[in-house]
């Protein structure tokens, strides 16, 4: 074989490429992990000092959350299937308290662990299983993204238009149509992410104050704006927002894919939750999180009617974004009172929606490329990422001309809803909650995480099932009449049915075939139920412990003599209540 021969110049690049490469290897920047190459200090265990996070920090992050145009909008697409709004309402309630149910019981593991999402991820799907995981979520992520900066920007667009009037709705436009957008919207975006672009510097262990602040101005907001469109309408008329005659079986179907439609809303802070409980002090500091999304997101559902409802009495239109309500009031309230209080209601929901963008998106994406790229990317890397990935998505492009592709992004809990049933099955079902937590970054055979060449086929045969069951409606959502009226009922019912038949099944599959628990070098262990919580995962023959937990885990533990069980004696850990 002829051997391939360089140029000078290909060499010289080759080189070059090779020399940056070197250079930002974590290893080189301080940001080295504990267990090699599958790990660096973002995907290891978060240390004592980041976990900062209390239980305000998790109401007030999610409760906070559904402050979105996406939660305010949720409405549109139910009155157009014939729902009237108490039957929204109550939808919206049920998918609370499922979510809420869902979300604590798969924030509780990393509470206890200290890991995120892409290390969580690899006991249950394997550690080259994870991988595929974290890519779906990580590029889901960054196209909403993008989305979500062009909305937050909508508000800016408005702002200015409150400052400079007709001098910027005048602003000649040097964009053909088909770019999607004009030139005025576009500085739009461009001051928009400027704004938020410090904030991917930011670590997310100190990002909860963002989430404090939005909690309180968010609501703020929009009550005050529900409260101007009542009065200065004088009542609402829910009439107008679409059909509300649906009846017998019709109602049941259409409540199904109410149910469906709110969920969708609320993926993100479900799949996402492990990348903030990694930082909580202890895991019961946790259960707000369902708390404040119980009661946030039906109340942002029904203000969004309400004030929807108020604008068509008042305007003759139904508004179901606020920038275009907002747009509405200074076109028919044109005066200095009318602008001020515009410019500081679109503020603070541009705010809001770009500390949403925060949570759902960059902090994951971060996350996600650091999962992928542990020797090259740490989660603020992979954050500047995600911010400059925004612009290369084009999003107004998807928002113009591809509402078959924002459909299928719709469909995102077909694919991720499955996962979190797996998480949560084999987290308190399976494994009783024990971890061990260098078996995380060990990708040897013989690992308790690398099953069958480094992949979970339990989880994974259950991952394929459930997204079959349901996928064929996803083309039906695409070309309504191309595929049969069960396959659109099924996929109507896609959240409860992909979740609850992947829960099961996985669980079977781990009756049939049981996982293991701990390495087999290790000998036999305690496998009652979360006896590895109370050191974090780690056993005295572990040849890497932490610092942090050197007292507690070769100091205060000994082995019992009966079962070679571990009696943890560590008065400090008791003191800080994580027992």
């Amino acid at each position: 074989m002829t051997p391939i021969v360089l140029s000078g110049s290909a060499k010289r690049a080759f080189s070059s490429r090779r020399a940056l490469l070197e250079a930002v290897r974590t290893e080189n920047d301080g940001e080295a992990g504990l267990f090699g190459s599958w790990s660096n200090k973002d995907l290891d265990p978060s240390p004592p000092s980041q976990r900062i996070w209390t239980r305000w920090s998790f109401f007030a992050f999610q409760f906070s959350i559904a402050f979105s145009p996406t939660t305010y909008n949720v409405g549109a697409s139910l009155y157009a299937v014939g729902l009237n709004w108490w039957t929204i309402l109550i939808a919206s309630f049920i998918v609370s308290f499922l979510v809420g149910g869902m979300l604590w019981l798969n924030s509780r593991g990393a509470a206890i662990y200290h890991v995120g999402y892409p290390t969580y991820v690899r006991a249950s799907a394997g550690i080259y299983g994870s991988l595929i995981f974290i890519f779906l979520r990580g590029a889901v992520a960054i196209l909403y993204m993008g989305i979500q900066t062009l909305y937050a920007s909508y508000f800016v667009n408005v702002m200015l238009r409150c400052v400079f009037g007709h001098k910027w709705t005048d602003l000649p436009n040097h964009l053909p149509k088909s770019a999607g957008i004009t030139s005025g919207k576009l500085v739009s975006f461009l001051i928009l992410w400027l704004l938020q672009f410090p904030f991917a510097f930011v670590h997310p262990s100190k990002m909860s104050k963002v989430f404090m602040v939005k909690s309180v101005i968010a609501p703020i907001g929009m009550i005050v704006t529900m409260i101007w469109a009542i009065i200065s309408s004088h009542g609402v008329d829910f009439h107008g927002l679409g059909p509300s005659n649906v009846s017998g079986a019709v109602l049941g179907w259409s409540f199904m894919k109410a149910i469906n439609s709110i969920v969708s809303n609320v993926i993100p802070p479900l799949v996402n939750s492990p990348d903030l409980t990694r930082y909580a002090k202890c895991p019961r500091d946790t259960l707000p999180l369902s708390i404040g999304i119980i009661l946030s997101k039906p109340v942002v559902v029904f203000l969004g009617m309400v004030i929807t409802a108020a604008g068509y009495k008042q305007f003759g239109e139904a508004y179901w974004n606020m920038w275009d309500l907002y747009s509405s009031i200074l076109d028919h309230y044109w005066s200095p009172g009318a602008r001020t209080v515009v410019f500081l209601g679109a503020g603070i929901q541009a705010f809001a929606t770009f500390a949403t963008n925060l949570t759902s998106n960059s902090i994951p994406v971060g996350c996600d490329l650091a999962g992928l790229f542990p020797r090259y990317m740490t989660i603020i890397r992979g954050q500047v990422c995600c911010f400059l990935l925004a612009w290369v998505v084009v999003p107004w492009k998807m928002t113009y001309s591809a509402a078959s592709f924002l459909t299928f992004l719709n469909s995102y809990l077909c694919f991720m809803c499955p996962i979190v049933a797996m998480m949560i099955v084999d987290y308190w079902m399976v494994r009783k909650g024990n971890i061990h937590v260098p078996s995380l970054y060990n990708a040897k055979p013989g690992s308790p995480y690398f099953y069958t060449g480094g992949f979970n086929l339990r989880a994974f045969a259950a991952w394929i099932g459930a997204i079959v069951l349901v996928i064929p409606g996803v083309s039906g959502a695409l070309h309504p009449g191309s595929i049969g009226d069960a396959a659109v009922k099924i996929y109507n019912m896609g959240f409860l049915i992909s979740t609850t038949f992947a829960a099961l099944f996985y669980y079977i599959c781990c009756r049939i075939w049981p996982v293991q628990i701990y390495p087999t070098e290790l000998g036999a262990k305690d496998a009652s139920w979360e006896a590895t919580r109370y050191t974090e995962g780690f056993f005295p023959e572990d040849e890497i412990v932490p610092d942090y937990l050197q007292e507690t885990v070769i100091e205060g533990v000994t082995v019992g003599p009966s079962k070679g069980s571990l009696e943890v004696e560590s008065v400090n850990m008791r003191k800080e209540g994580m027992l």
